[in-house]
């Protein structure tokens, strides 16, 4: 991830930022992102009991919070309620928020960025050197001497409208109602990289050694049998964690955000927050 443009240009002054200026001490620390102000409470995966009908044209598919039509397993279906099988695992997790949608938390002012996620997801995944499913970059700006420069880890974000799943010509990507997660089928895939293209958070890699693609299964394999993502366990300064997105951290600041230079969260409706801690 490449360095962006001073954040001063993106940004009014809040009073926080105005009574530093006059010399009147402010307790709360100053979040460096414009906070979005249509950020939904929740995103998550509805109940399909729940769930009025659909036009018959439309089997197998619901909508997300955001009202719009995703590709599920159905309920009736042979896959619902069975392992996903990520690595050959076939265990079935007794997870009380398993058709729930979870996702990514990152806590930016913890991130020190020694890139322990990146090796963990490579390591778990036993990716090659050239094919990274996570990554570590960084976000500066601000203006003399309020100047701050922030980690930022990023990998698939398991989007609630995803992309990648609508563009693949073989079908071969799925958004399951386990875990919310969205999974590729290598099998399927025959290398076109149509979807490395479309996702704008390059969270697909095409692998030109092989000729496929891969991408981060959300470690589900893990998550059946009690353990968060490899990425998240072996995080040292406590910056990435995950969990059920509507479950937010009392003691921290959801900072709902468009981060300037980052694409537009309506894009894709991403579930990844990204936090700073409360801090006095």
């Amino acid at each position: 991830m490449n360095s962006i443009d001073p954040l001063s240009n993106h940004q009014a002054k809040s009073a926080d930022q105005v009574s530093i200026e006059a010399g009147i001490p402010v307790e709360a620390s100053i979040p460096i992102f414009e906070v979005r102000g249509d950020e939904p409470a929740h995103a998550f995966l509805r109940d399909p009991a729940h769930q009025d009908p659909l036009p018959e044209n439309q089997t197998g598919k619901t909508t997300n919070c955001h009202g719009n039509l995703i590709d599920l397993v159905n309920e009736t279906s042979a896959l619902h309620g069975d392992s996903l099988r990520i690595n050959g695992n076939e265990a079935i997790g007794d997870n009380a928020n398993r058709y729930k949608q979870h996702g990514f938390f990152l806590n930016a002012d913890n991130c020190i960025g020694c890139h322990a996620c990146e090796t963990a997801c490579s390591e778990k995944n036993d990716n090659p050197a050239h094919i990274a499913f996570r990554s570590v970059g960084y976000v500066e700006g601000g203006t003399y001497p309020d100047y701050q420069r922030i980690n930022i880890s990023m990998a698939c974000n398991h989007c609630d409208d995803p992309v990648c799943l609508k563009g693949c010509p073989t079908r071969a990507y799925t958004k399951f109602p386990e875990y919310g997660a969205v999974l590729q089928d290598p099998d399927i895939c025959f290398g076109c990289g149509y979807c490395t293209w479309v996702c704008p958070y390059n969270a697909p890699q095409l692998d030109p050694v092989k000729g496929e693609v891969t991408k981060c299964n959300m470690c589900v394999d893990r998550l059946e049998v009690g353990l968060k993502p490899a990425c998240v366990s072996a995080c040292l300064g406590n910056a990435l964690d995950f969990g059920v997105i509507e479950d937010i951290p009392q003691n921290r600041i959801e900072a709902k955000t468009e981060i300037p230079g980052f694409p537009s969260p309506s894009i894709t409706q991403p579930n990844i927050r990204f936090q700073q801690t409360r801090s006095t």
